[in-house]
């Protein structure tokens, strides 16, 4: 019992200490563009990545990481800064693209309509199963019954 509370509290240290460091929101327009970061794909924007300053960055107020690009479905790309301003957004920053003014737009705003519809589906199938679940903890309930004169009352 002891080493199970041990291993909660170190898991929880761990998860906790994932969500922490300065935490960009990499966006687009039309959302949906692969973000490619030091040539690996993070995923469709937006997408958030935390990092973690080092004491000198701190110090001057500016924080440099990884280069990252987005790619829109039509091959269309736009760089973002690597350099951020500590200072002026402490607790981390979203930064959103507009994509470039160049063939395919129609390609890349279908593909942020797909998914966008995508993650209504997900989220839609998440609340069921929410929703399930929690009607499968209620009618696991313990239920207690008696009977008075005749007349059974549970509850």
């Amino acid at each position: 019992m002891k080493g199970q509370k041990l291993i909660y509290l170190l898991l929880i240290s761990f998860l906790s200490g994932c969500a922490s460091g300065y935490k960009i929101t990499y966006n687009t327009e039309p959302r949906g563009a692969s973000i490619i970061c030091n040539g690996i794909n993070k995923g469709y924007s937006p997408v958030r990545l935390n990092y973690s300053p080092d004491e000198n960055s701190k110090r001057s107020g500016a924080f440099t990481t990884v280069p990252c690009t987005a790619v829109w479905s039509s091959g269309a790309r736009k760089d973002f800064d690597n350099r951020w301003d500590l200072n002026k957004f402490p607790d981390g920053v979203m930064r959103t693209l507009q994509r470039p003014n160049t063939e395919g737009y129609s390609q890349d705003a279908g593909f942020a309509l797909q998914l966008r519809q995508t993650e209504a589906a997900e989220s839609a199938a998440a609340a069921a199963r929410k929703s399930a679940r929690e009607a499968q903890r209620q009618n696991n309930k313990t239920t207690t019954c008696y009977t008075n004169y005749g007349v059974t009352t549970c509850y």
